[in-house]
C-alpha cells in the first residue's frame, strides 16, 4: 500500500513537472515562433540577449523594472508609476544580484519561481477539496490557460496568485498568522490584495460560527497586517506627492480611469470595441467584457453554492472592474480568481466528462501560443 506521504510526493511531483514542462515549452515556442517570423530581426543579429529579454519584458513590465532600478518618482517622472504595488518591484530589486544586476532578468526570473510555487499550492489547494486527481487537471488547467502568458513575462500575476493560495490554504488550515503574512504580501503587490482580505474575514467569521464561538480568537489580529502595509504604502506615497490619493490620481492621468456605476463601466467597456482600430486592440476589447460575463457566471456559481468566501474574494475582484471607466486587462487578472480552476476541475471530473477533460487543454493551447507570440510582437493582448 503506498504511504499518504508518498501519494502527496508524487502528485506534487507531477504538478511540478507539469508546470516546468508547460514552461519551458512556451518559452521555447514563443522565441521560435519569434525569429522564424522575423521579429526585430535587425536587434536578434546585433544583441541576442536583449532581444530575448524584449519577448518577454515589454507593456507594464517596463514600469515595474523602472521601479526597482529608481524607485518611485525619480527626477522627470512625476507620474504614472505610482498606480502600481511596490511588492513586485521590490522582490526584482532584491533578486537582481542573482541575475548579474540585471533587472530585467530579475523580474522574469521572479516571475518563474512564483510561478512554480503557484502551481504547487494550487495542487495542495484542490487535493483538499476534489482529490489528487482532481488537484493534477486543476494544474492543467492553469498551464494551459489562454492568458497564461503572464505567467512567463515580467507581470505581477504569478506573484499574486503564488501569495493569495497559499494564504488561502494556510486559512483553511486556520493557520492565520502565516494566512495574515501571506495575504500582506498579496496586498502590496496588488490592490486586489484587500479583497483576498475580504474573503479571508469571512471565512474566519465561519469557522467561529462553526466552533460555536462568539468572540474571536487573538489570531484574528493577524488579518490586520495587510492594512497596515497597504496604509503605510499610501503613507509613503504621501510623503512623496503630497496627496493621500495618489494611487488613484495616478490611475486617473496615465489611464483615465476613475470611479463609475456599474452599467457606466458595461457602457464604456462596449465603447471600446467600437473605438479600436487594430485587430490585437479589437480581439483585446472583446476578451475583457467577454471575462466579466465569466467572472460574473463564477460569482453566481459560487453563490449558488454558498461558497461566501470565495464569493466575496470573486465578486470584490469582479466588481471593481465594472465599476470602472476603463475595462481593461480584464482576462489577465482573471488569471488570479483561483476559485474558477477549481470549479472547473471538479465539473471535468463528473462522471462522462472525460472527453472534455482532454478537450479543453487542446481548445486552450493554440490561443496560448497565438497570444504569447503576440505579445512578444510587442502586440497589445491585455
Amino acid at each position: 500500500m503506498t504511504r499518504p506521504g508518498t501519494r502527496t510526493a508524487v502528485g506534487v511531483g507531477t504538478a511540478v513537472g507539469v508546470w516546468l514542462a508547460s514552461r519551458v515549452a512556451l518559452v521555447g515556442f514563443v522565441l521560435g515562433a519569434s525569429a522564424l517570423m522575423g521579429v526585430d530581426a535587425a536587434r536578434r543579429a546585433q544583441a541576442p540577449a536583449d532581444w530575448v529579454l524584449q519577448r518577454f519584458v515589454w507593456w507594464d513590465s517596463l514600469h515595474f523594472v523602472r521601479i526597482a532600478d529608481t524607485g518611485y518618482l525619480p527626477p522627470g517622472l512625476p507620474c504614472c508609476d505610482q498606480a502600481y504595488f511596490p511588492g513586485y518591484p521590490l522582490l526584482i530589486a532584491l533578486a537582481r544580484p542573482l541575475t548579474g544586476d540585471n533587472t530585467r532578468a530579475s523580474a522574469l526570473a521572479v516571475t518563474a519561481v512564483a510561478g512554480l510555487a503557484a502551481a504547487v499550492l494550487l495542487w495542495h489547494l484542490a487535493r483538499e477539496r476534489i482529490g489528487p486527481r482532481g488537484a493534477t487537471t486543476a494544474v492543467v488547467l492553469l498551464a494551459v490557460a489562454p492568458y497564461g502568458l503572464f505567467f512567463t513575462v515580467a507581470y505581477s500575476e504569478s506573484l499574486f496568485l503564488a501569495l493569495s493560495l497559499g494564504a488561502w490554504w494556510a486559512a483553511a488550515r486556520r493557520r492565520w498568522w502565516v494566512a495574515g503574512l501571506l495575504t500582506t504580501g498579496a496586498a502590496v503587490v496588488r490592490v486586489n490584495g484587500l479583497f483576498l482580505l475580504a474573503g479571508l474575514l469571512v471565512m474566519y467569521a465561519g469557522q467561529l460560527r462553526r466552533d460555536g464561538r462568539v468572540r474571536p480568537r487573538t489570531d484574528l489580529l493577524a488579518l490586520l497586517l495587510p492594512v497596515l502595509a497597504v496604509g503605510a504604502w499610501v503613507g509613503y506615497l504621501a510623503h512623496l506627492t503630497g496627496s493621500w490619493n495618489a494611487w488613484q490620481q495616478a490611475q486617473a492621468v496615465g489611464w483615465e480611469r476613475r470611479t463609475a456605476w456599474p452599467w457606466q463601466g458595461i457602457a464604456a467597456g462596449w465603447a471600446a470595441i467600437g473605438s479600436a482600430t487594430t485587430t490585437d486592440l479589437v480581439v483585446a476589447r472583446w476578451a475583457d467584457l467577454a471575462f466579466v460575463l465569466a467572472g460574473l457566471a463564477l460569482l453566481a456559481v459560487l453563490l449558488g453554492r454558498r461558497h461566501w468566501p470565495e464569493a466575496t474574494y470573486v465578486g470584490l475582484s469582479v466588481g471593481v472592474l465594472v465599476c470602472s471607466t476603463l475595462i481593461v486587462s480584464t482576462p489577465r487578472y482573471a488569471l488570479t480568481w483561483f476559485p474558477g480552476y477549481l470549479l472547473l476541475a471538479e465539473l471535468l471530473h463528473r462522471p462522462g466528462w472525460r472527453w472534455v477533460r482532454f478537450a479543453v487543454p487542446l481548445l486552450c493551447l493554440p490561443a496560448l501560443g497565438w497570444l504569447a507570440v503576440s505579445f512578444a510582437r510587442h502586440r497589445w493582448v491585455a
